[in-house]
């Protein structure tokens, strides 16, 4: 079964709920469809995505600031440990941040004006979304390890790592906005976004490289492109969302009653 024509106007939001359907492998995704529909979102939510990115961009910096001072690393002789616990410690304090601006897109993608009130919604899921990232973060570095044990420090084990670590990330995609919007625990969340999009990875996989292509492009003239497409990637996600998972039956908009009641 195909999903048939699942917007008229691709400028639309994705009304019905999908999940199941999409667990299913029967939704459809088009690349062309997630760039243009981001595009027009983040032309009229630019104000407040970029202020829920500099709040990011302040957050990532202290945290930076105080994990190499309490774990400093000596470029000429690097300590491990404390390089992995500066990058531990960064994940688990930005992965709520990281949340919220996913959280924004899927608002942005739905067509609802997000506000500073839903800023707090990403961060009671922080437990959660940080269980996300560590599950991922593991399994990178399981997958490396094995690889580091079968190939040792070769052009194969790199290569390795990196399909690895890039497939992982397209096929965690949806997990966090699963928690966020459903309300799934985490392995149930893993398990349903690893579902759906590993039958979607190439279109997945052509998304991200015309975002690459995008914010190449717009970080030439002195990064100041980067104001606009920053903030697109996250609505990116949140447009991928509502095209694969759509709307809870709870929050569908109700059938138009009020033009039933004009034309009575």
């Amino acid at each position: 079964m195909q999903d048939s024509q699942p917007n008229k106007n691709e400028n639309q939001v994705t009304q019905d709920d999908r999940f199941a359907a999409a667990l299913r492998g029967e939704v459809q995704l088009r690349v062309g469809d997630v760039i243009q529909r981001s595009w027009d979102i983040t032309l009229r939510a630019l104000p407040i995505m970029l202020a829920a990115l500099a709040l990011m961009l302040v957050v990532n910096y202290i945290i930076g600031e105080i994990t190499a001072v309490q774990f400093p690393v000596d470029e000429n002789n690097p300590n491990l440990a404390n390089v992995a616990w500066q990058t531990v410690i960064g994940m688990v304090i930005m992965a709520p941040f990281n949340a919220l601006v996913q959280w924004l897109g899927i608002l942005n993608a739905r067509d609802v004006k997000p506000s500073f009130a839903n800023f707090s919604h990403a961060f009671r899921s922080a437990p959660q979304v940080i269980g996300i990232q560590v599950v991922m973060s593991v399994l990178i570095m399981v997958a490396s390890t094995v690889f580091y044990l079968i190939f040792g420090l070769s052009s194969v084990f790199l290569a390795l790592v990196v399909v690895t670590a890039a497939y992982l990330q397209l096929s965690f995609t949806l997990a966090v906005p699963l928690i966020l919007d459903r309300g799934l625990s985490v392995q149930r969340a893993i398990l349903a976004s690893v579902m759906i999009l590993s039958k979607r990875i190439f279109a997945m996989l052509g998304i991200y490289i015309v975002m690459f292509i995008i914010l190449f492009i717009s970080a030439l003239p002195l990064l100041l492109g980067l104001i606009f497409t920053l903030p697109m990637t996250f609505n990116v996600i949140g447009v991928i969302y509502n095209r694969m998972i759509g709307l809870p039956n709870s929050e569908q908009p109700l059938a138009p009653a009020t033009d039933e009641q004009g034309a009575a």
